[in-house]
């Protein structure tokens, strides 16, 4: 699978994730990152999912392994990170 692949992917996943759970968006783009700071402080290549909230208007970025597509975390701010369960768990 090519990295454009890939890409195309992991939106059609997030994107499938966020409406199972109802959360609205208006916008929806993957791209890869070849240096990402993790939130341990290391770097690694990563395919990041964006989306904006319809609510407050917030872009959230979802990271995930480019190799295996597993998601990895959500990043809500500058030094925040919320676990992929958590963010998925939505009380209704």
């Amino acid at each position: 699978m090519t990295i454009e692949e890939k890409e195309k992917e992991m939106t059609r996943r997030v994107k499938q994730k966020l409406d199972e759970v109802n959360y609205r968006i208006y916008d929806i783009n993957s791209f890869f990152s070849e240096n990402k700071l993790m939130r341990d402080l290391t770097k690694k290549a990563v395919i990041v999912t964006s989306f904006t909230e319809t609510t407050l208007q917030n872009t959230l970025y979802l990271i995930s392994d480019p190799d295996t597509l597993e998601m990895l975390y959500v990043q809500t701010g500058p030094v925040n990170f919320v676990d992929i369960d958590d963010f998925f768990c939505r009380e209704n």
